[in-house]
């Protein structure tokens, strides 16, 4: 998933009409005083990182004058949060508040499902844990999407009181719209404010991007891949290295995620990479990294990008290729690459150890290949897949104390 800031998710959401706070982002402390002066009144600092919990971190700080603006961004911008430096803040007009809302939309499996609750703000992760019943989930259905009429029924299973709810429900379908729209993982909206008069406002908000969609959205490319997170924590630059080659290349999208594991580990199909990842624990060892590739073109040069990746992670002792039958694609095809690869990178198949588990198409000729590679281990065929894990852990030194399912 790539984040945006919280300047681009809202000028995305301003630009579709809906009710974001004035603001905008900077650079320095003297910036951050000129866009004070600029709101004409109390404003709110906020460092411009792709990640939650800003508030929890200190990172969130409101200002009275535009002295105050400046001494604030001082404190915030230069340091560190979540593995982020900050290098800009958000300065945004201080908002009269009655209320807090929370609304989120995520996309992790079928069907996308909208999340509410009547207890917005920075607690809304105790609200999770401590009083998950006050947290109201429903799930949408993609062909018919959320209407005002189903997000009326969600606020008000929400205990939100009839005279807010014609609003509320208004806003939360035009921001499921957005979050189609953007192509998005999440859409979190934290908090909504209600102003005293009953008018409505989006004060927090934060859009997770599908990596895969990004080419759609130039204008969030080079912001969303800096802000690219993996298992929960901020890509590093072996990481950043697949994603550019996903944007840059069209076809196939390879999602390479790093582990703490010793393992390379290049599985094809999202069943079979997860299947043999549990077997690799199970038999007492790790992974040095999940991938998910999906087919079509550009999976050479992506494939490349991969194996680039996982051989230059200083962890790796070992890689293992396993695949099930693959019937549409030719097998030599897909050694021929690697046994490239391997030769550009110059890597020693009898010093590290790489275990490859290919059938289909042009067998014959991807094992004449591979014998042509020393010390490369091409399973015979018809091995099982637990075969190939327990090969590649017994050529990588066995098991290792303390891992298991």
């Amino acid at each position: 998933m790539l984040t945006l800031t919280e300047d681009l998710a809202k000028s995305y959401l301003k630009g579709r009409g809906l009710p974001v706070p004035s603001g905008g982002a900077a650079s320095s402390p003297a910036e951050a005083a000129a866009l004070a002066r600029k709101l004409g009144g109390e404003v709110v600092v906020k460092a411009l990182v792709p990640t939650g919990r800003r508030g929890k971190a200190g990172a969130v700080l409101f200002a009275t004058s535009p002295e105050a603006t400046e001494a604030a961004a001082g404190k915030i911008i230069g340091g560190e949060i979540a593995g982020y430096t900050v290098e800009r803040v958000y300065v945004e007009a201080k908002e009269s508040i009655d209320a807090e809302l929370y609304l989120a939309f995520v996309l992790e499996s079928y069907p996308p499902m909208v999340l509410a609750s009547r207890r917005g703000g920075v607690d809304i992760e105790d609200v999770h844990r401590d009083a998950p019943e006050d947290i109201i989930k429903r799930e949408v259905d993609p062909a018919t999407g959320l209407t005002p009429w189903a997000a009326a029924a969600l606020w008000e299973a929400a205990g939100i009181e009839s005279a807010r709810i014609p609003r509320l429900a208004r806003l939360t379908a035009a921001l499921w719209r957005a979050f189609v729209d953007g192509d998005a993982l999440t859409l979190e909206l934290n908090p909504i404010a209600v102003r005293p008069d009953g008018s409505l406002s989006l004060v927090g908000a934060m859009l997770g991007l599908d990596e895969a969609a990004v080419g759609r959205h130039p204008a969030w490319r080079e912001a969303a891949q800096d802000s690219a997170m993996r298992a929960g924590r901020r890509a590093n630059e072996r990481e950043l290295r697949v994603i550019a080659a996903n944007d840059r290349i069209p076809g196939a999208v390879f999602r390479y995620t790093e582990l703490d594991g010793d393992i390379g580990f290049v599985v094809g199909g999202g069943g079979a990479s997860l299947f043999q990842h549990d077997l690799m624990l199970k038999m007492g060892a790790k992974p040095a990294n999940h991938l998910d590739a999906t087919p079509g073109a550009g999976w050479d040069e992506k494939m490349g990008a991969v194996i680039d990746a996982i051989l230059d992670n200083p962890n790796v002792k070992g890689l293992l290729i396993s695949y099930n039958f693959l019937q549409l694609i030719q097998v030599d095809d897909r050694m021929r690459r690697i046994a490239r690869i391997l030769e550009a990178r110059k890597v020693d198949p009898t010093r590290f150890p790489i275990v490859v588990r290919l059938f289909g198409p042009a067998d014959d000729e991807a094992r004449r290949i591979a014998a042509g590679i020393p010390g490369l281990h091409y399973m015979p065929p018809e091995s099982p897949l637990d075969a190939a894990v327990a090969r590649i852990i017994e050529l990588t030194g066995g098991p290792r104390p303390g891992v298991s399912l």
